[in-house]
């Protein structure tokens, strides 16, 4: 059983981890995961603010103004300013004005904002797919990082079993030595290969500590061994899932060349509104505080006659879009053939696993019968000790083996899109 103790003020929590479905679990709860569920919210976020372009700008605006001659609290025509004049009404004229009013702006037609919005779409779903991509890598490493702490914790087992077996031999050694059948430097080359062993030994729990902090590093559980996993699914090769991120950015380049080309060639229209009420203190004409009213409505047309920046930026669009379908080509080309070479390898590798599991047990009858050769003096010392380096090769080469299945399965998964809780228990 594997533990982990987080010291929280006041309560204690033991967190146990018995299967590898806890950690791909404990994995989405990571920061890790959640940094990759902010980029899709910012990419969702994006289309939103392409698609506030539909709306309209709604101002409301105030100021208060003076100035050093008299000026109209609105624009008068000649006929105007003779009919106030004649009915004796104040001229809307002052060198102080205050105003308040609101002003409304609502694009009608801009063709390029539906292109843009459907380049948003595209890098949105893209955002989504990499989310994904990057769990099911994530879920990948652990996978592949437990494999390989199982087979250093197996190979640690192997060492300790040689390390045993060496120390049985040196003591059957020492009591020949003791009674003159054997020459002491017989107990020097034992000891040697146990310093040997030793070493490996040390190299090898330094790799067990290197995995076991990768794997809290991504799930916040501290392992104490290897968890042990059995694959209960094949991996589903339906389609390349590591490829439609990159056709998702074609799609969003297309409708970014697409929106360049709109802004260069299409007019746009909108719909400005606008009503002010100003008001003027101390008149010109009786010294009296007035007010008017003032307001319009406008459909604007705006159309682009030449900019040479936006055709340079159609160029660099299309050359963008020609970068992205050649990175696609690339990959697709790559990718393909890895993975076919992953499913061949996978096949041979159950298959020299099967082979190594078999000499396993002979290289163990070789060792058993090696060791009563030796102590009967039939066979010298440095035979003997090839076959317990017979053994344990043997038995490192099977134990690695099935590190590089569940490695070689990892790098399938994250190819073809697979959630590794489906493949493996």
């Amino acid at each position: 059983m594997r533990r982990l103790f987080l010291a929280i003020p006041l309560l204690t929590l033991s967190l146990e981890a018995t299967t590898i479905n806890d950690l791909f679990d404990s994995l989405k709860k990571q920061p890790i995961s959640k940094l990759d569920g902010l980029n899709l919210s910012f990419a969702t976020k994006v289309q939103e603010k392409i698609n506030s372009e539909y709306y309209p700008d709604i101002e409301l605006f105030g100021g208060y103004t003076h100035y050093n001659s008299a000026t109209a609290l609105k624009p008068l025509d000649p006929l105007a300013t003779a009919k106030l004049t004649k009915a004796n009404d104040p001229i809307p004229f002052s060198k102080t004005i205050s105003n308040i009013g609101v002003k409304i702006s609502m694009p009608l037609f801009v063709k390029e904002l539906s292109s843009l919005t459907k380049k948003a779409k595209s890098l949105s779903k893209s955002a989504m797919l990499k989310k994904k991509i990057n769990f099911y890598q994530n879920e990948a490493t652990i996978l592949a990082s437990n494999g390989t702490l199982e087979y250093l914790d197996n190979l640690l087992l192997a060492l300790n079993g040689t390390k045993s077996s060496l120390q049985k031999t040196k003591s059957d050694i020492k009591i020949s030595v003791d009674s003159g059948r054997m020459p002491g430097i017989a107990l020097d080359k034992i000891d040697e290969k146990l310093n040997q062993i030793d070493i490996a030994i040390n190299n090898t729990q330094i790799g067990q500590l290197n995995l076991i902090s990768k794997i809290e590093s991504l799930t916040g559980i501290n392992l104490s061994q290897h968890i042990s996993m059995k694959k209960i699914n094949d991996i589903d090769t339906t389609n390349i899932i590591i490829l439609k991120p990159l056709k998702n950015n074609i799609d969003a380049n297309l409708n970014d060349l697409k929106a360049s080309k709109e802004k260069r060639y299409y007019p746009k229209v909108a719909l400005n509104v606008l009503y002010n009420k100003n008001y003027a203190q101390n008149n010109i004409q009786d010294n009296r505080n007035i007010e008017e009213n003032y307001g319009y409505y406008q459909l604007g047309v705006k159309l682009p006659l030449y900019n040479r920046s936006q055709s340079v930026d159609i160029e660099l669009k299309k050359i963008s879009l020609l970068k992205s379908k050649a990175k696609l080509a690339k990959t697709k080309q790559e990718i393909t053939v890895q993975a076919k070479s992953l499913q061949k390898e996978l096949q041979l590798l159950y298959r020299s696993k099967k082979l190594n599991k078999k000499n396993i047990k002979r290289e163990q009858d070789l060792l058993n019968y090696a060791k009563v050769a030796f102590v009967q003096g039939r066979m010298t010392q440095e035979d003997y000790l090839k076959y317990e380096d017979e053994l344990l090769n043997a038995k490192s080469n099977y134990f690695k083996v099935k590190s590089k299945i569940w490695q070689t399965v990892a790098k399938l998964a994250v190819i073809y899109g697979n959630d590794l809780k489906g493949v493996v228990r």
